[in-house]
């Protein structure tokens, strides 16, 4: 039972809680100081100035995950994933057409974490004079993943113990390339660095990046709150976590790009080439070693997240079966290698799902059910069926994903990098569409034939 509770969608008990906030501030930590946070900060750099960039970076990411984390208090307080909860929102089957959707359009971000770990791994093996052919790439991108897999099949335990010696040596390289980064050129390089390009536009579509970069995180955010102790060490070490030690190793992907950019003449977003060309050899080659393996670390929190998640959705599936199929798709696109090259297009067209899912966690949490659900139904034992709705879909939250999806895409589109509406574009695709999908989901519920059909379970509350 304790296992089943760990790798699957049973309530974690009180006497089975593993983290105190520490433990869970470096999990959460770890999980976000994978490389990507480095191709965000370069990605951000060709938008904004550095001064802009630091302020957006940091008040976009806590801005954003002190309003969607809230929801995590009930996955503390009773032990069990938001995926559960939103069997309310979505209906059994719902949930799991959603879960598909959310893993097909966020699971490339271990894509992009292998191709990083596979370029660090061929710049080290180059500073040790080695050059290795280009074959070797996608096969060290599959032996990231793989190995992430590996770490994820025995649970969050041995993670624990990678990320307390891990993170802290992350976040001291961190300390050391931000001053690398202004040794290696001067300090008003860096600090009144402005693009080429700068407008408006740019810093919205900054804001936008910050926005997406962290409301990709809402799928699996519950997934280590609810293995805390209490409420207050799960929320805050998600926001924490994920939120201020996330966003500075943006802004060391930016010194780092910008200090590139100002030494060779073109701005790089590898982190390994700028360490190599930054940094002197020794500190370069232990720093890149750290900055690589940072990427299994990652591999390893999100396969155990995202495990968890689809056990919610499918209870009959093997957590390990579900692996395999998270390690295939991940090696699929690790093969393909087209992930990083659509960076802020995948960013934010994978926001335009997340944030209509972050808006109706948050609404239909706190103002439509107030905080209580009917645990029986949510689980689906026999003679409970507040949730099955409609043939097992809640077509009132699934339409307001719909709509949600819509809003944002009709305001930019990030295939072409289109703003087809400069007016609702002040908000950010991903803030209008979080915004307008919550309005609208507690305009209807106050609808009667609706809010009768939404909160079929006011009979059976039993937490």
């Amino acid at each position: 039972m304790a296992r089943e509770a760990l790798f699957g969608s049973l309530p974690v008990l009180s006497d089975q809680r593993l983290y105190g906030f520490a433990d869970a501030l470096l999990l959460l930590s770890g999980y976000c100081i994978a490389t990507w946070s480095y191709t965000q900060g370069a990605y951000l750099a060709t938008l904004v100035g550095f001064r802009q960039l630091v302020i957006g970076v940091f008040f976009g990411a806590i801005l954003m995950l002190c309003v969607y984390q809230l929801p995590v208090i009930l996955s503390v307080r009773y032990g069990i994933d938001i995926w559960i909860w939103l069997r309310a929102v979505f209906g059994g089957r719902g949930v799991m057409v959603m879960t598909v959707v959310i893993i097909l359009i966020n699971y490339p971000w271990y894509a992009v974490c292998a191709d990083l770990f596979a370029a660090s791994m061929m710049r080290l093996a180059a500073l040790l004079g080695l050059e290795l052919p280009g074959s070797f790439h996608p096969a060290l991108g599959l032996a990231c993943v793989l190995a992430g897999t590996l770490l994820a099949l025995r649970g969050p335990g041995p993670m624990t113990k990678v990320t307390r010696i891990l993170v802290p040596l992350l976040l001291a390289v961190g300390v050391l390339v931000v001053i690398v980064g202004f040794r290696a050129v001067p300090f008003q390089v860096i600090w009144n660095y402005r693009p080429k390009a700068q407008n408006g536009f740019a810093y919205l579509m900054s804001i936008e990046a910050n926005f997406a970069f962290v409301i990709t995180l809402v799928g699996g955010m519950a997934g280590v709150p609810r293995l805390t102790r209490s409420e207050r060490s799960g929320f805050w070490a998600g926001v924490l976590g994920q939120g201020a030690a996330g966003s500075f190793f943006v802004v060391v992907g930016a010194v780092m790009a910008i200090a590139t950019g100002h030494v060779t003449g073109r701005m790089a977003e590898d982190p390994t080439l700028m360490l190599a060309v930054l940094a002197a050899p020794a500190m370069a080659l232990c720093s890149l070693l750290l900055v690589a393996f940072a990427n299994i670390g990652t591999q390893a929190v999100g396969a155990y997240l995202y495990g968890v998640m689809l056990k919610s959705a499918f209870r009959t599936a093997g957590y390990r079966v579900i692996l395999l199929i998270l390690t295939v798709y991940a090696c699929g696109l690790v093969l393909w290698g087209g992930v990083v090259d659509y960076f802020g297009s995948f960013l934010t067209l994978s926001a335009s799902i997340y944030a209509p899912l972050a808006a109706l966690l948050f609404t239909d949490f706190f103002l439509v059910r107030r905080q209580k659900l009917a645990l029986r139904s949510a689980y689906g034992l026999p003679g409970y069926t507040a949730y099955r709705y409609t043939g097992g879909f809640n077509w009132v939250g699934l339409a307001c994903v719909a709509v949600g999806v819509v809003l944002s895409l009709a305001v930019y589109d990030p295939v072409s990098g289109t703003v087809r509406c400069a007016l609702l574009f002040i908000l950010t695709p991903t803030g209008l569409s979080f915004l307008g999908t919550g309005l609208l989901y507690t305009l209807l519920s106050y609808v009667p034939p609706v809010r009768r059909y939404l909160l079929r379970d006011r009979g059976e509350i039993t937490v």
